[in-house]
């Protein structure tokens, strides 16, 4: 469906909903209770703000006896992962307490189910609970679909504790929040994009340590690529340092390392012609003009696991694939999973979350799907779901649930350490994926500038290109 055609849906479904709202009460949400405070003697008068909490509160005591929510997500029939979230879905719907019943239904990609939803939204079919980019369930909040996690999280009888909240990654509860505040997404697991390292190679390169600073991994990508150049092989001369693909994602794992995300320091716009952006475009065409990495056509495994790239990038869920190409060349090296590295031992990953987003119903409906998002996000069961998917826990208490898989998959580990460094992407921050295209586009562009005052143009017209696409959805 054209861009214009959704946004004048959007638009149509966003009148109907506020004409919808004014002829009737609108649905009060559980709002937060005070914090560290006892309840008041009756004959003590409370302040009327306390009163309404308590009374939210209560209200949320619904009989969920019966209740089925649909649960649509991406893992479809064959995939090891879909075994295992039914098997939790099973588990659930056998054991809660109320009486829910979850349908766990597959609905191909993630696109699919985008699609899917979008035509839902029109017909009046949507899910209870959707498994989404939170880009998109931005889009559906938009138009009022989405519900605000908030009044579960904080509700006293159905939310978390302050130490349940603590035991979350702070760099991953930070995420899935809108701008005014609305918590929109709920995170089951994520993945980081990270440097995929050679260390056999590198040791016998003359490097005991890993690099932890831009200039120690020029050093070493240098030293490989000098490495292949000068050996009696003339078929991988060009090769041996660092596979460079120009993409968003490696961009901004470099740029967190450098300190610095995609936003401005108010987190009102965003701002990519900063001196760390630039520094970091500088850094990787310095790699370039120095021999120091090579594009390939596909995807980096062969090319590391054959010792034609000391490190390549990759988001650690491609460690199967990287397995598997190591396997394939015979080849025994040992090698794991870096973060990128910065200035004064800055660290930076580009972390990838998978989220739950709760789309409207009833009361009773969106309820019991948060209690079964609640369920499955337990340390426990996403322990369970980690030692399927491959992917990285969002709990600190989680991880010392894996010891045992950490033990008998040790590169897993070297992932398993990056976990709470993972910095997300700005996804509910308006325009946010079609900001990211440009961004693809101009560090594409940023690889081919020949010159300092070119990368400078090319990010000043990043900077003006978000500001465009931005008013654009403002209209």
């Amino acid at each position: 469906m054209p861009k214009k055609t959704v946004r004048l849906i959007f638009a149509f479904l966003l009148v109907f909903s506020l004409l919808l709202a004014a002829c009737g009460p609108a649905e009060t949400p559980v709002e937060e209770p005070a914090a560290e405070e006892e309840m008041e003697p009756a004959e003590e008068e409370e302040p009327a703000e306390e009163e309404e909490v308590e009374e939210t509160a209560e209200e949320t005591g619904l009989d969920l006896s019966g209740v089925t929510v649909q649960f649509w997500h991406v893992y479809g029939e064959g995939d090891p992962r879909n075994d295992v979230l039914v098997g939790l879905v099973e588990e659930f719907n056998a054991t809660n307490e109320y009486g829910i019943t979850v349908e766990a239904l597959d609905q191909g990609s993630y696109n699919d189910l985008e699609d899917k939803v979008n035509a839902g939204i029109q017909s009046g079919d949507t899910p209870q609970i959707a498994q989404a980019y939170t880009s998109a369930l931005n889009n559906w909040d938009t138009v009022d679909m989405v519900v605000d996690l908030n009044q579960f999280i904080q509700d006293d009888m159905y939310g978390l504790s302050a130490a349940e909240i603590e035991d979350i990654y702070p760099s991953v509860y930070s995420l899935g929040v809108t701008p005014e505040g609305q918590r929109i997404a709920w995170p089951l697991s994520q993945s980081a994009n990270v440097m995929v390292y050679n260390h056999t190679w590198a040791q016998e390169l003359g490097f005991d340590e890993p690099p932890t600073t831009p200039e120690a991994l020029k050093e070493q990508l240098c030293a490989a690529a000098e490495a292949n150049a000068t050996d009696e092989n003339p078929d991988n001369d060009g090769t041996g340092g660092l596979v460079w693909y120009p993409s968003a994602s490696n961009f901004l794992s470099f740029l967190h390392a450098y300190g610095e995300d995609s936003l401005n320091e108010e987190g009102t716009a965003y701002d990519f012609n900063t001196p760390e952006a630039k520094e970091v475009a500088l850094y990787i065409n310095d790699l370039r003009d120095s021999g120091c990495t090579f594009e390939t056509e596909s995807y980096p495994n062969p090319e590391q696991a054959q010792r034609l790239a000391l490190v390549t990038l990759s988001s650690n869920s491609g460690l199967p694939y990287y397995k598997a190409a190591f396997e394939e060349a015979g080849n025994d090296d040992e090698w794991g999973f870096l973060a990128f590295p910065g200035p004064d031992g800055g660290k930076g990953v580009d972390a990838f979350t998978q989220t739950l987003g709760i789309m409207k119903s009833t009361p009773e409906q969106e309820l019991a799907s948060w209690l079964f998002i609640k369920y499955l996000t337990e340390p426990e069961n996403q322990a369970t779901w980690i030692e399927a998917s491959g992917y990285l826990p969002t709990h600190y208490s989680t991880e010392e649930m894996l010891t045992e898989y950490v033990e008998n998959n040790p590169i897993y580990a070297s992932a398993l350490e990056l976990a709470a460094l993972g910095q997300g992407e700005p996804e509910t921050f308006t325009a946010w994926y079609s900001v990211r295209r440009a961004l693809d586009d101009a560090v594409a562009r940023l690889y081919a500038a020949e010159s300092e005052q070119e990368v400078e143009t090319i990010l000043a017209e990043l900077n003006t290109t978000a500001e465009e696409l931005v008013a654009e959805i403002a209209e």
